[in-house]
């Protein structure tokens, strides 16, 4: 891929095991609440997490979006008939565990050294809040390899919205045409990328159908594909 000096990539689903830091917050959470964590608690978790965010509400009751955090807790600790009612502190609790919480996904250590040394420029653009965004990437094996990451919250604006590529662009003073979006989101780092003027390569592990009209660019199933490109 010619021309491009900097790669953006997505944190969670791209570079971030989500899914095993989500784990590990949740161990916290119920370590500190004093009740034996199982592992059948982080499905009933995400079941209602994602429900919520997908409609706004839950078996008919709607949840407003910035009740989601604590409302989660509710219907977590209610499906499990455990006595505990402080959602509050329990959300306050997961965030604690999930920034630190360090899990990578496979092959991301070899692919962002590989592109380090290839002499690209390697940036995080992600959603969400700064204080739980930034230790899971810099606390890792590939934080000394990111030379910026912009977190949505000090932008004001989340993929798929422009501002936040602009955002960053500006900081590292290139233009679209010399940088390159990395996601596992069709929705918020492809479209994303498309918004602001930027090639994309959409990261899908799982060989997952692409039922919108938005177009990556490139597609692969695993990050060491890259080197093939770069």
């Amino acid at each position: 891929m010619t021309n491009i000096k900097a790669i953006f990539f997505d944190a969670d689903g791209t570079l971030v095991n989500h899914k095993e830091c989500e784990k590990q917050a949740l161990k916290y959470v119920f370590d500190r609440i004093g009740i034996g964590y199982q592992n059948k608690y982080q499905a009933v978790f995400r079941h209602a997490e994602q429900m919520i965010w997908d409609n706004e509400s839950y078996n008919g009751i709607s949840v407003a979006r910035e009740n989601v955090f604590t409302y989660r807790f509710k219907i977590l600790f209610e499906e499990l008939n455990i006595s505990y009612n402080d959602y509050v502190m329990a959300n306050d609790f997961f965030k604690i565990g999930l920034a630190n919480a360090v899990a990578l996904i496979d092959n991301a250590i070899e692919i962002i050294e590989y592109l380090h040394n290839k002499n690209y420029l390697l940036c995080v653009v992600t959603n969400g809040l700064i204080k739980l965004q930034n230790p899971r990437v810099l606390n890792s094996k590939i934080g000394k390899f990111i030379s910026h990451i912009i977190v949505s919250e000090e932008v004001g604006a989340h993929k798929p919205n422009p501002l936040i590529f602009h955002a960053l662009l500006k900081k590292i003073r290139l233009n679209p045409c010399d940088v390159v979006m990395v996601g596992d989101s069709i929705k918020n780092d492809i479209k994303g990328a498309k918004n602001a003027g930027i090639k994309s390569i959409w990261y899908n592990p799982e060989h997952m159908e692409n039922k919108t009209d938005v177009l990556p660019d490139y597609e692969i199933a695993n990050l060491l594909e890259l080197k093939c490109m770069f």
